[in-house]
């Protein structure tokens, strides 16, 4: 059983920024990239965002992609403000049930395998639990911003709800992030768990921490954020699904 390893701190979730700019041409808004060019705007948002950092070094076109962003079960969210890609995030679903051809890989198996199976198998083995049902997971990785707004945690935020609605479009059991060493204290405030670490992170120049965190436990921080609204009174967080692209706001 996944557990925090220390008490969520509600101040902090509480006093998180609230959306600004949510109206007229700045507005924040939000997508599943899946035309060619939301796809590019993700590429090239990573790519400089990990090359302002000096994870990676530069790459041809000034793309940065790897072979996950082309399988089924993973999924890259882009937040614009205003037509300017800002913030993205992926998602990629660990799913043991044997019929969903190319949905039990995802980029943590690699670096944290065996870890990673206990924490399925503890999922597995709960009490009440069918333990012949599927267990399912969500990697949250490639999570950037444009290094100008580095210290605009609203969107940090609003990137934590947006792959919360994933998780729970996927019915997911338990959702996994590795984390550099000085993102840790953020996600333990999160109440995620520290299961191993630290260990290299495939393309890139640094080394990353597995955390863990149940359905549970990211349930109950999403409903102490700061409330990410949906402006369009017809509109709700699983039209993104659908390929609509929804304008954000806080409260």
């Amino acid at each position: 059983m996944i557990s925090s390893s220390l008490p969520v701190n509600e101040d902090f979730i509480r006093s998180a920024p609230n959306f600004s700019d949510t109206t007229g041409p700045l507005g924040l808004t939000a997508c599943l990239a899946v035309t060619e060019q939301q796809r590019r705007d993700v590429f090239a948002l990573r790519h400089t965002s990990y090359l302002s950092g000096g994870y990676i070094d530069p790459r041809p076109r000034g793309l940065f992609s790897d072979p996950y962003d082309e399988q089924p079960n993973c999924q890259s969210i882009i937040v614009y403000r205003g037509e300017r890609p800002v913030a993205s995030v992926r998602v990629c679903v660990l799913d043991t049930e044997p019929a969903r051809t190319g949905w039990q890989d995802i980029p943590a198996t690699h670096v944290f395998p065996d870890e990673i199976e206990t924490c399925m198998k503890d999922v597995a083995a709960e009490p009440g639990r069918d333990p012949l049902a599927p267990v399912r997971a969500i990697e949250i990785n490639r999570l950037v911003r444009h290094p100008d707004f580095a210290t605009d945690f609203s969107l940090v935020f609003a990137l934590f709800h947006l792959a919360g609605y994933m998780i729970l479009h996927h019915e997911t059991d338990i959702v996994f992030s590795c984390v550099r060493k000085n993102h840790v204290p953020f996600y333990k405030r999160l109440k995620f768990t520290q299961i191993a670490g630290p260990r290299s992170y495939p393309e890139l120049k640094f080394s990353t921490n597995l955390l863990a965190c149940s359905r549970e436990n990211y349930d109950a921080v999403q409903r102490m954020m700061p409330s990410l609204d949906v402006e369009s009174a017809n509109s709700n967080l699983s039209n993104i699904v659908d390929g609509h692209k929804l304008h954000l706001a806080g409260r």
